[in-house]
Order: structure tokens, then sequence, then C-alpha cells
């Protein structure tokens, strides 16, 4: 190979390494640059209904679902109030009665100052979550194989539409997740988060009364 031809192939092999140099100069900015890198509502394979990511450990006994009824209504994206119209079917697959729940419906897109929004989801008296504490008479529990009906609470809504009116939020929620933080069969034992209590080495009583987390 004569000089000329040496020099030509150099100069094309230099002229391709720019051009895949600058290709992965472009690719890194497009996947590490939070103005230019697309939010993960954005992208193609984001679903055109709202989710429910259910949280709860399979060895609670209970199951839950949303209500039939109202499940078109939370699904639909253009449905800015379907927080108010969520219902929640629960019911106890166990062997024993259950007097008590709480849950937090976590909403991951929306940060309001340094916290996420989180609601609370209750059933039964607040205090049974008290390991210590006991059902009064009238404390009527979710019965084996019956199934109830759990909403937000007003309270924690109106914060929840103070803030959209505000524009704190984003007016269009992809996905909220379901997580179980106690369950109280009312006689000392249930399930505090996803694992059975008491655990072993623990003390009775040794839990604290939850507390709701409520939109400001």
């Amino acid at each position: 190979m004569n000089a000329s031809l040496k020099v030509g192939l150099f100069v094309r092999i230099l002229f391709a390494l720019a051009v895949l140099a600058a290709v992965s100069a472009l690719l890194i900015n497009a996947t590490s640059d939070p103005a230019t890198a697309q939010s993960p509502e954005k992208t193609s394979q984001s679903p055109n209904f709202r989710l429910l990511e259910n949280r709860i450990s399979e060895q609670v006994p209970i199951k839950v679902r949303i209500r039939r009824e109202k499940e078109k209504g939370f699904r639909d994206l253009e449905n800015e109030n379907w927080a108010r119209d969520l219902e929640i079917e629960v019911k106890n697959t166990g062997d024993k009665p259950i007097y008590a729940l709480y849950f937090h419906l976590l909403v991951p897109e929306a940060k309001i100052q340094t916290d996420y929004q989180s609601f609370g989801i209750v059933f039964g008296r607040v205090g049974l979550s008290k390991w210590e504490e006991r059902p009064t008479p009238e404390d009527v529990p979710i019965k084996p194989g019956e199934t109830i009906i759990l909403k937000i609470e007003e309270t924690q809504l109106r914060g929840w539409d103070q803030a959209r009116g505000l524009g704190l939020v984003p007016k269009k929620i992809y996905g909220v997740r379901l997580v179980l933080q106690d369950l109280s069969f009312g006689d000392g034992t249930g399930f505090d988060g996803g694992a059975p209590w008491p655990r072993p080495g623990s003390k009775k009583g040794s839990a604290s009364v939850p507390k709701k987390e409520i939109a400001s």
C-alpha cells in the first residue's frame, strides 16, 4: 500500500471514531441530564390507565382489590377525582376475626415539600393497633370470609384537593401503592407490616399507635 492510500485510510478511521464519540456523548446526555431525559409517565411503555400496586404480603390473611363499580373511575387518567372515587374491597381470608386495619396509600409521583403524599385508610378503632388493647362489645370485626369496603377519609381528601388546586401535585397520577402497616386480631396477635406479630423476642405492647399521614 502506497503512502497516499495509507493517509486516506487513517483519515477515514479518525472520522469514524469522531462520529462514534459524538453519538455516545448524545446518548449519555439523554439518559443522565434531567432536562432532556424522559420522565416515566411520558415513555411509550407507560400504561394508558392508572395502576394500583398491591404491596401486601401474601402471608397476610386478607384479599384486597378495587371495588368493581369504582374501578373504571379510578383507572381513568383524566379523572382528577380518582382519590375520592377509590373504594377498596377487603376480604378476611383467615380463620380469625380482624378488629383493626391500617393501610398506607402512597402516591410516589406527588411530592409536597419534602415528603411524598400518603393517605391513611383505616378500619376499626385506632387504639386496637396497640397489641395490649382488647376489643369492647362496640368493636365490630371483619369476620372470616366477610368483605368490607374502605375509602379515604374526607378530611384527607380535602387536603389533597387543596394541594391540587394550588398546583403542588401533578394533574395526572399514573400509579399508587397500597402498603399494610398494621392488622390486629384483637387478642394480642396480628401483623406488623407484612410480618406476623408478636415476633420472636418481642414484648407485648411495644408497638405504638400508627399515625395517619394527611395532605396539608
